[in-house]
């Protein structure tokens, strides 16, 4: 194409582009037509020999809701929008809707039938694909034409924006509306807003940048990608665990941009930055271009972050086992080791290529979700909400009045049941605690159903939506829908939090002569606190969920005495939960008392698994030894006279201590350990918060109580152990316990001495 024509041809072109009919409403202009143009032109940006055909898929939606919230943040997204401009862009020239063959006549129906319209589904079904036209296909193509498009079409929206009105209503609206909250309702699937739940939309959000805590492993990735001889990397873990937010905190390091500084555009699939690539999602890679990655890999020249899962990590390596001249059941050995390392950090070396492997799935990330919420909770973010005219009715403002009042102990009370959660096994990945906690704030509403609630007396309607309640995905009494589809409260539901009975409690709540009132430390919570306990005392069914509201907020907000903590360890259905949280600061130790009181009750739950005999809480041993013994396993059936296997002192041969240990990201914790010595040194038994509950309750009599079948494993390896270790190979006596009436054992030698048995009691 001559010079002449080509310039003639983007003229016109740039002034088709200033000249885009769009819709208005109210005297607004709509972004729609703009915002789509806006994301053809990042796809060509992408990838200028792509080719000129255009569907609604996931990139191109993705990338349409980054480009209508740059152009357009004062105006809500509706995931569905999408469908607007993809089909009325034809009517400005260069947009051209190619229909499947066949479809013809469902295209005209709809077309003529007013009281119809071109869904997403809709478009799907009919249309094969969209196209530019030629001028603008070429045009898209070169990279200053790109620019100075994307300039015109940013300028031709402003341009349209100069109606008075719309000023006004614009400034308005930002006046009333905090649009921290609008961020945090997209962090939800309350009301279907969550398009910024993504790493990749999260990384041009403004807002992002307000609640980022930056990650531990972002700084270590960093250096060892810088170091001279440093290795390549491996980032995994389950989706959500901020595996692309590390990324990209690492890009941004390289590129010494700002840590709080939004990016114009989502991270690329490959990213290279000098001698240092950084490939967000190996899933997302161009398969054709595997071997010129493994070459790269392998070459030396080239470090590399590779953020990817284990089944598509393992594909790569396996399918070029020769490049790492190991067998592929030896390589996927090798990977699945070093990616089930407990601390969640390992290396692997791969012939001659080493990388540095880090798996978040196995990282402790409370205290990241704590600093997150801290973040939402910073005061900066509600200033403007503390002028506002609906203050004193909005959940919102209260929730966040609430959770900060008295030092954040509805905070501190938050994350010890997430703390129970983990313990027990359930893990949440950051997306799972952002979306939790936003609801916990929001409970997904806005502005419009803030207005609803200014009213004197609302206060009890208030309830619904506050934190205690949200917390568990209800408004107190009916399950919220929309909460039901989070991970984190199916999981909450799983817990029994609250399930547990505490009648001391139960009697000072409910009668009117338990003494004097319960002081919160918030007063715009009291009256309410007070009228749900005076609806709770009566005995209508329905009472029972307003009950249960007043022993919510009695968990949450309550400051519990010393000798009234008890009641924290009924709801959390966890006895030792908070004495597990007092062995977690760095001085600390285990008292004689509670070091004594410890190995007792647990002497006695090891001497009932061992022996399979159900002993009284409360029977003492003289001798205290545990033994190990050839039993049947079965409660049902009595076994009064057992073999023993092996035996050992546990007052001399075992003793309890607490551990600390360490994870890749440098988070510490302290767990108890029952450690072996003399006889049975190096044998050890890690005991976990699940472990020590069912030794509680067992003391506590709760025969029903059932462990888990991880934990009976762990105790059988530990009886399997001992038993190596202890058992007496050159004694030719055989030792037989009975059990006596009195719950001990009495101990007795077997022996052939001349053709004769011999039996002794053994003192």
């Amino acid at each position: 194409m001559k010079a002449t024509g080509a310039w003639l041809m983007r003229k016109d072109a740039f002034e088709l582009l200033r000249n885009i009919h769009c819709a208005s409403q109210n005297k607004v202009s709509k972004p729609h037509k703009f915002a789509l143009l806006l994301a053809i032109i990042e796809l060509y940006d992408k990838d200028p020999k792509r080719p000129n055909a255009f569907q609604i898929d996931k990139e191109l939606e993705l990338i349409f809701e980054l480009k209508f919230g740059q152009i357009a943040p004062e105006i809500p997204f509706s995931s569905s929008m999408i469908e607007i401009p993809f089909y009325y862009l034809q009517g400005d020239g260069f947009w051209h809707l190619h229909i499947k063959p066949g479809k013809e006549n469902k295209y005209n129906e709809i077309k003529c039938n007013h009281n119809n319209r071109f869904t997403k589904k809709r478009i799907l079904e009919i249309f094969s694909y969209a196209s530019l036209s030629e001028e603008f296909d070429y045009l898209f193509r070169e990279k200053s034409s790109r620019k100075l498009a994307e300039n015109i079409l940013i300028e031709a929206y402003r341009s349209k924006l100069t109606n008075s009105d719309f000023v006004n209503s614009a400034c308005n609206h930002a006046l009333a509306s905090n649009q921290f909250v609008q961020y945090l309702n997209s962090l939800q699937r309350s009301g279907g807003s969550n398009e910024n739940a993504l790493a990749e939309s999260q990384a041009c959000n403004k807002h992002f940048a307000t609640i980022h805590v930056p990650h531990p492993l972002a700084v270590i990735i960093y250096e060892e990608l810088n170091r001279p001889e440093g290795r390549h990397v491996i980032l995994t873990g389950h989706a959500g665990d901020g595996k692309s937010t590390i990324a990209l905190e690492v890009y941004k390091r390289l590129r010494d941009f700002p840590s709080d500084t939004p990016l114009q555009l989502p991270l690329k699939p490959r990213e290279d930055v000098g001698a240092i690539s950084i490939i967000k999602d190996l899933s997302e890679r161009d398969k054709r271009e595997d071997q010129t990655l493994l070459d790269e890999l392998t070459g030396g020249k080239r470090r590399f972050l590779l953020v990817s899962n284990t089944g598509t990590l393992l594909d790569l390596i396996k399918a070029n086992p020769e490049r790492f001249h190991a067998s592929e059941v030896s390589l996927e050995s090798m990977v699945l080791n070093a990616i089930s390392s407990e601390s969640g950090e390992a290396p692997l070396s791969l012939g001659a290529t080493d990388f540095r492997v880090f798996n978040l799935a196995l990282m402790d990330n409370l205290a990241l979700a704590r600093k997150i919420f801290t973040n939402m909770l910073a005061p900066e973010r509600w200033e403007q909400c503390g002028t506002c005219e609906h203050r004193n009715f909005c959940p919102i403002f209260l929730n966040v009045s609430l959770l900060r009042a008295n030092n954040y102990r509805a905070v501190e009370r938050i994350f010890l049941a997430y703390r129970r959660m983990y313990e027990y096994g359930t893990r949440l990945t950051i997306r799972q605690f952002a979306e939790h906690l936003s609801y916990m704030l929001t409970a997904g509403l806005d502005m419009a159903d803030i207005a609803r609630f200014s009213a004197p007396g609302n206060g009890l309607v208030l309830t619904r939506h506050l934190f205690f309640n949200r917390f568990f995905g209800d408004d107190g009494g009916k399950k919220d829908a929309a909460s039901q589809e989070m991970l984190a409260v199916q999981a909450i539901e799983k817990q029994g939090f609250g399930e547990r009975p505490a009648p001391g409690w139960e009697h000072r709540l409910w009668l009117h002569s338990s003494g004097p009132e319960f002081k919160l430390g918030f007063e715009a919570i009291e009256d309410v606190f007070a009228e749900l306990r005076r609806r709770g005392r009566g005995a209508r069914n329905q009472d029972g969920a307003v009950r249960e509201q007043v022993r919510r907020i009695l968990f949450f907000l309550y400051d519990f005495k010393s000798e009234e903590q008890n009641y924290l360890s009924q709801y959390l259905n966890s006895p030792t939960l908070l004495e597990w949280y007092g062995w977690q600061g760095e001085e600390a130790h285990l008292g004689f008392g509670e070091r004594d009181n410890l190995e007792q009750k647990i002497y006695h739950v090891l001497q009932e698994h061992f022996t399979g005999v159900r002993l009284p809480e409360g029977s003492r041993q003289n001798d205290r030894r545990l033994y190990v013994t050839l039993s049947r396993r079965r409660n049902e059936v009595r076994q009064s006279a057992q073999i023993v296997l092996a035996q050992v002192d546990w007052s001399t041969a075992t003793v309890l201590e607490l551990r600390e240990s360490k994870n890749a990201s440098g988070e510490r914790r302290n767990d108890l350990v029952l450690k072996g010595k003399d006889r049975i040194k190096g044998v050890e038994l890690v005991l976990p918060v699940p472990f020590l509950d069912y030794v509680m309750l067992r003391h506590f009599g709760e025969l029903g109580e059932v462990l888990d079948a991880s934990y009976r494993q762990r105790l059988e390896r530990f009886k399997a152990q001992v038993h190596n270790q202890a058992a007496a190979a050159d004694d030719e006596r055989i030792m037989l316990v009975r059990l006596r009436t009195d719950h001990t054992f009495r101990r007795q030698h077997f022996s052939v001495n001349k053709g004769c048995l011999e039996v002794r009691d053994v003192l």
